[in-house]
């Protein structure tokens, strides 16, 4: 899939399944915006150092050390002011968006009747709210642009099974699938696709920090195996392929091709 002259905006691109997605993007030809709120590298005694490492100027690094092209931009998802400045900086900085991909997310972890409310507001800020709104702000030019384009966001299993102690976290994964998939109808006439793409069990700090308990017998897959379903979600528009929630181990078998 060549994306060649395409803009992408990346949220969550600091490391893991962002970074992944960032890097593959950039290598098929796109401008790559990498948002996150991660400046600065973590503490060296942080839990699951290895995997919670990493900054957006380091995935910009590894993409333009490749010959690619990309913007690092500070952006806390769950403040609006923020998002706004990510899509009005993108704009500022190359004249266009083409591509959105919502996959910074947060956990939130408890039996409902321990369950923090401050961390359910933020799970629902992080989760539901942000991607909306990153919708919000892009679409107004990317629909001035009349040429479609692609939106995905990374879904959960959880979206659509029981997961102890995560009905918080569940629950903003079926608001952000609804979501999605109303929003492929409403932008359909414009040619431009909204699709969710599950990643599976993915090698991450989530998941290390974390395991969700009923999925050990997964394997456990490295972030770069979601880079051909990106790639080519990402290359989609309106009159291809929309309105879809699909399984990234299923690229090329149940959908999508090599």
């Amino acid at each position: 899939m060549n994306l060649t002259d395409k803009v992408a905006i990346v949220t969550g691109g600091s490391r893991g399944i962002g970074r992944a997605i960032s890097i593959a993007l950039a290598d098929s030809g796109a401008k790559v915006v990498v948002a996150s709120r991660t400046e600065t590298e973590v503490a060296p005694n942080a839990d699951y150092a290895e995997y919670a490492s990493g900054t957006i100027h380091q995935t910009v690094g590894v993409i333009r050390d490749r010959g690619g092209t990309a913007l690092p931009l500070k952006c806390d998802v769950s403040e609006d002011t923020d998002i706004r400045a990510l899509v009005e900086s993108t704009i500022e900085s190359f004249g266009r968006i083409d591509i959105l991909v919502s996959n910074a997310g947060i956990d939130c972890e408890s039996p409902v009747a321990e369950l923090d409310i401050e961390a359910l507001d933020q799970c629902i800020s992080v989760n539901v709210r942000a991607p909306l709104l990153l919708c919000r702000f892009a679409l107004p030019y990317m629909l001035s642009q009349h040429s479609g384009g692609s939106i995905f966001a990374i879904t959960s299993g959880s979206a659509r099974a029981y997961r102890l102690g995560r009905v918080g976290y569940s629950m903003s994964k079926a608001a952000l699938e609804r979501m999605f998939l109303s929003l492929s109808e409403e932008l359909r006439p414009d040619n431009i696709a909204v699709n969710l793409l599950g990643p599976g069990r993915v090698d991450t700090w989530m998941n290390r920090r974390g395991d969700w308990v009923g999925t050990e017998h997964i394997p456990m897959v490295h972030p770069d195996k979601i880079r051909p379903a990106a790639i080519w979600l990402a290359g989609q528009t309106g009159d291809s392929f929309t309105g879809q929630l699909v399984e990234s181990a299923e690229f090329g078998i149940n959908w999508g091709s090599v």
